[in-house]
Order: C-alpha cells, then structure tokens, then sequence
C-alpha cells in the first residue's frame, strides 16, 4: 500500500483515462452548496481527507466521472466496457468520489443548471475579505453564461492559462480589473488603499488556485496496488464496505449493494426501478424496503446487512434471489396494484408504517393473485397494521415472526385470524372499536379510508401540487365556541370533521353549514361525499345551528363513519359485536 501526494492536474488528467469509479460505487449526491464549501476549503489551505484508490487487473465493471454533473443522471450510461475487462489495468477510487466529482466538475467540467443547461465554475477573484452568511470566504457560483471580471472562469486556469504562472494572469486580471475602474464614473473608483489589497487577493487567489493544480501538497492517495500484490475483490470490498460505513456516506442499501454487486451485477438497477414503482403514488419508500422484502422471502429474515451477501452463504442467496427474480418482480407490482387499487394510499401523511407493506408482499410472494375475500382481509390488516402501531417497535422480530404465518403458500386465503392471535399476544388492539374514532393521531387515515370509501379514489390524489386535503370543521369550530360555549371536546370530535383542499381552506371562511353546504350544491358540487347522510346531503338547509341541531347531526354523522370504518377494518366481525 502506498500513501503519495499528488497534484490536482496529474489527478484531471487520470480521470476517465485509468481512473474510474467502481460498480459498487453510489451515485453523485452532493449539493451544489455542498461543492462550494469544498472550493472554499480548498482555497484557505484547508486539509481534505486522504484519497482511497485500488489499483487492478480484475473484471470489474468501471464507471465514468460526469464531464457535466447531473443529479439524476443514469448510472449505465458511464460505464466504460473496454476498462471493465480483465487484464486491463485500471484505479478505482474506493473513498473519495463525491470530491472528484466537485473538483473534475469545477476545474474542469460543469454541472447542470436547473434549466437543464451547462453550468461553468467561475470564482470571482477578488473575494476573501470576509466570510458571507453561509460562512464562505471564497465566492465561487456556477453560471450558464460568460461572466466578467472579477469573476475568472476556473478551467482557464486547466486551459488558457495553463502555460502561465500565477503572477502573469494576477497581472493581466489586475490590469483590466484597473482599466474597468478608470472607465466608470469618478465616485465609483476604488481608493488608492482598496486598489492595492484588492490586487494582493488577486495575487493571493491566484497564486493558490495555480498551487491547487500543480503542486503535490494538497492531495494525498493511498493505493491499495492490487497488481503487485494481493489485493483481491472480497478483502477490497470489505475495506469499500468500512470506509464507507462511518458518517452519512452511505446508507444500509448502499452497503448492500456493494456486497451484492459481484454476484449479481444488475441488482441495484432492478432494485431502483422496483423502488421507482412503488413510489408511483407519491409515497416514500427507500431502497431498503425492497432489499428487506427479498431477504424475509427467501426466509433470510428482516434485519438487513451487508454480511448476508458475503461468503458461500451470500453467494447463495444471490443465486436464489436473481434465479427468483421474475416471480418477486410479479409480487412486487401486485404490490403495488393492491395499493393503488384496493387501499389507494397516495400520501406519506396516512402511513404510519411502510414496514408493514412486508409481510403483504410475502404473502403475494407466496401466493399470487389472491382472490376479492383474500383482498378484503389484506386491506383489513393493512388497517389495524396502521391504526394500531403493530410495527412501531421490535420491527423486524414482527416481520420474522409473521413470515412463518404468511410467507408460505395458503389454501385458505390471507391468514389474518393468525396475524391477530399474533398480535392479540404481544398486547395490541387487533378490531377497530369506536373510542379509537377520536383519537387524533389516527384522524388522518381514518379519513381518507372513509373519503375512499365515498368517492372510490383518494382524496390526495389531487391535480394541483400543493393542494392536499386539509382536516376541516363542518360546524364551524369559532362560531361553536363563541355561539355554542362547547369545549375542544365537542368540537373536535370525528363526526365534524371532513377533508377540505388546501386551497380551498385558504378561502374559505367561517360560514354556517346550512349556507355554506346549499351554496356549494347550488354550483354542482356533491356535497354527499362530505356530508355522508343522505337527508343533509339531498337538503344542507337541514343543518340546523343550534346544540341540539349540531349535537343529533354529529351523532348520526359518525354512527355512519363507524359503518365505513367497520366494515373495512374488521370485516371479520360483525359490527354488533364490536
């Protein structure tokens, strides 16, 4: 192993040549904030951590830096076949990616703009006075078009400038910088002092961008020489793996991505899109819920970590999980179809757990296509799964603990008698009950199960950004305190509440209902799915103000939530019973 300075030139000129990313590498992910601190570090002489590099012969796929970086760029598109081959010798970085990219980028790429346009690095040369807001001393922005001095476009310093020392281009920038002084009008001139420490920083800042670039101080290597020595791809991956295991630099899927990779090459790909799938409804699931669904269907439990995809045993389990893959990929857009079908979930907000998906999509592993009871179970249990915390602590001993009830196949359907004799077990509630209908952390989903219900799609589903539902009175809360003299009690109660689009909450005013709910069905709005009882729906006149008016509609209004709510949540039970 080797530990060797190395200019900033030498290291642009490696990359893309002999110097590459590896397969088990993650995406770019800094922010462009994140990118100008670097440069800033860089400029006050600050150290960066040593770079990690393994050099090699072995087939492993390689991967291009970006010349223009772009946050959502297709990883397949960079890779370099011909450098992949064994035999041909290659660097990889191992730690130290995410500042290559930011350095290839400013000194010498560029990155792309929000209008999807090229963006160059230009450092305005004459900074260093004083830290701004975001505390960088060195001003350095990415701009789609020519900027003039004193901003100094950074890759001349790579390009035109190149053959120049630093005093020469500090010269030639002072000189114009003073002939664009000269042409303004006299108040605007600097002063004699100014001039004189503006053409030191000028000098400054030129003199350590050329020391970036061409002096071997600021950049230090280890390289793991993998053809001089033995350095194989497992002992390689597991340096990777611990490197990368401190801070924020990668999370659990990344890890295990990076000990999967060999033995399936494709699986962070397939992993990505079934990510991309699930999220089709704007939810929020990672790429370790998938991992996790994989591993309790091939009966390797819950808890995911790089280890179970190392040794004979990970190779293992690589060749059942690519062998099966067709058949997890069917389960999986089951998956899917089920909640956008069946629950018709289209928030974050009415999620509690995503865990829960995992046991389901064991089942639809192990039995595909079940028929409309199965289906009916499967929404129940996704109900009690939510309104009742079942996976709001020891998560994955739950997972592994249903997968022997769910993760085989079943002649007799969805096995939610046993899901609740588990649970039953471990203290939970297991059947919806009416006192659960008030409680406020559960007003969300309670909601959108009944507006489902009502309107056979999800009131999230909205056309507008921005315009989610609102939890929203029916009887006004200002005027039932003022009018009424009732405590939150009575007014925050689930019968007088209903789902209101933001915008027009923003609008909306404290009218009384009879007149607001008769104006909205006098302009074609179906008022029925708000108000849920036929009577008030056919004739809003009917909702009387006063308490005993508000009190018999509320009532008679969560008499009928109950009926919804019941009937989808234990449609094992009869409601009698309950």
């Amino acid at each position: 192993m080797s530990y060797k300075p190395r200019s900033l030139f030498r290291l642009i000129e490696e990359i893309n040549r002999n110097l590459f990313l590896p397969h088990i590498q993650r995406p770019f992910v800094w922010e462009e904030e994140q990118m100008l601190r670097l440069f800033d570090s860089l400029m006050r002489n600050y150290p960066i951590q040593t770079l990690l590099f393994w050099r090699t012969k072995d087939e492993i796929k390689a991967r291009k830096f970006m010349e223009m970086v772009a946050w959502d760029a297709d990883l397949s598109d960079f890779y370099e076949p011909n450098m992949s081959k064994e035999g041909i010798e290659k660097v990889f970085v191992l730690d130290g990616q995410q500042r290559l990219q930011t350095l290839y980028a400013i000194f010498f790429g560029a990155i792309t703009s929000p209008d999807n346009k090229r963006a160059e690095a230009y450092f305005n040369i004459t900074s260093g006075i004083a830290p701004d807001e975001q505390g960088l001393m060195f001003k350095l922005q990415f701009s789609t078009e020519p900027l003039q001095l004193p901003w100094y476009r950074v890759a001349d310093a790579i390009g035109k400038d190149s053959q120049k020392n630093a005093e020469e281009v500090a010269d030639a920038i002072n000189e114009a910088l003073d002939q664009l002084n000269s042409s303004k009008a006299t108040e605007s001139q600097e002063a004699a002092p100014d001039v004189k420490a503006r053409e030191r920083r000028v000098r400054r800042n030129m003199g350590q961008l050329v020391s970036l670039l061409r002096e071997e101080k600021h950049f230090w290597i280890q390289e793991l020489d993998g053809v001089a020595s033995e350095f194989p791809y497992r002992r390689v991956l597991d340096i990777f793996v611990r490197v990368n295991s401190g801070g924020t630099k990668l999370d659990a899927s990344d890890l295990m991505f990076a000990a999967m990779k060999e033995g399936w090459s494709e699986i962070e790909e397939v992993i990505e899109e079934t990510t991309e799938l699930l999220n089709g409804t704007n939810l929020k699931f990672d790429k370790t819920f998938p991992l996790k669904c994989l591993l309790v269907a091939h009966g390797r439990g819950a808890e995911a970590s790089s280890e179970k995809f190392t040794g004979s045993d990970g190779e293992k389990l690589l060749d059942e999980m690519n062998a099966g893959w067709a058949r997890a990929e069917s389960a999986f857009q089951e998956l899917r179809d089920f909640m956008k079908n069946d629950l018709k979930v289209y928030a974050d907000k009415v999620i509690r757990s995503y865990n829960s998906f995992i046991p389901l999509f064991d089942f639809l592993y192990h039995n595909p296509k079940p028929n409309e009871a199965s289906r009916a179970l499967m929404r129940a249990y996704h109900y009690k799964s939510q309104l009742f915390g079942w996976y709001s602590q020891s998560t994955d001993t739950v997972i592994n603990s249903l997968h022997s009830i769910v993760g085989k196949p079943s002649s007799t359907g969805f096995p939610l008698s046993e899901i609740k004799d588990y649970f039953r077990k471990r203290g939970s509630s297991i059947e919806l009950q009416k006192h659960h209908m008030n409680e406020t952390r559960l007003r969300f989903i309670l909601l959108n199960l009944i507006y489902v219900d009502q309107m056979g799609s999800s009131p999230f589903d909205v056309k507008f950004k921005g315009n989610d539902p609102h939890v929203d009175h029916i009887y006004p809360q200002s005027m039932l305190r003022s009018k009424l003299a009732l405590l939150s009690a009575d007014i925050n109660h689930l019968g007088n509440f209903r789902f209101v689009g933001a915008t027009d909450n923003i609008r909306k005013r404290a009218e009384l209902p009879a007149s607001y709910f008769s104006r909205l069905k006098g302009i074609g709005v179906d008022v029925s799915k708000h108000l849920l009882l036929d009577e008030v729906a056919k004739d809003p006149s009917k909702l009387v103000f006063d308490l005993a008016g508000y009190k018999a509609f509320r009532e008679q209004r969560f008499e009928k939530m109950w009926e919804i709510l019941a009937a989808t949540v234990n449609p094992e039970v009869e409601v009698s019973q309950v």
